[in-house]
């Protein structure tokens, strides 16, 4: 069977409300995201460290790597370019089916998908790097900086744990009925 493009994109409707959902919270992240990097940088390209508390500061650093700062090779933007596409499209495709299992699936994937493009198109953007500018003191000697879309990922991430064990769940009660119904020989 051949593969028809325009049919198979017609099965990517947005007539679905969790397609929509989940459209709404990745755009959501992203736009939250890269309004807040904007306003970072603006604020605090030339004022440096702002201290909240004593644990929490505002700070501008450049990410010039891929995710967690890691740089891959030359082609690093390229390469999570078309990772975070191939994720998005397979994210997109299957949110309709387990939302359908758990709602709160669509705002899991959602802020995923909307941290990774935020971050992406940061990167895509050009030099110098994503903005990280929430300070978070870990130990005296030890520093994490991010942005909201690192926090959106993580939300997400955080939120897709249930969604995982509800799913387990359905599968090993699936397999339960299966052996119940058509017992080994």
């Amino acid at each position: 069977m051949r593969a028809n493009l325009p049919s198979f994109l017609r099965t990517l409707s947005f007539r679905d409300q969790p397609q929509r959902r989940f459209v709404a919270w990745a755009a959501a992240a992203c736009l939250v995201d890269l309004a807040s990097k904007e306003m970072a940088v603006r604020a605090l390209g030339s004022t440096g460290v702002v201290a909240l508390t004593d644990r929490l500061a505002l700070m501008l650093v450049w990410n010039t790597g891929s995710v967690g700062g890691n740089l891959v090779s030359a082609v690093t933007w390229q390469l999570s370019a078309l990772v975070t596409a191939l994720a998005v499209g397979l994210v997109f495709t299957v949110v309709g089916p387990i939302a359908a299992v758990d709602r709160r699936a669509t705002v899991a994937f959602g802020l995923v998908t909307g941290g990774a493009i935020g971050n992406l198109a940061s990167m895509m953007a050009g030099p110098p790097g994503v903005a990280d500018f929430i300070g978070i003191r870990l130990t005296p000697e030890t520093t994490m900086v991010a942005n909201v879309a690192d926090f959106a990922l993580w939300t997400g991430a955080v939120l897709l744990a249930p969604v995982f064990l509800t799913l387990v769940r359905l599968v090993r009660a699936e397999r339960a009925v299966v052996r119940t119904v058509a017992p080994l020989a």
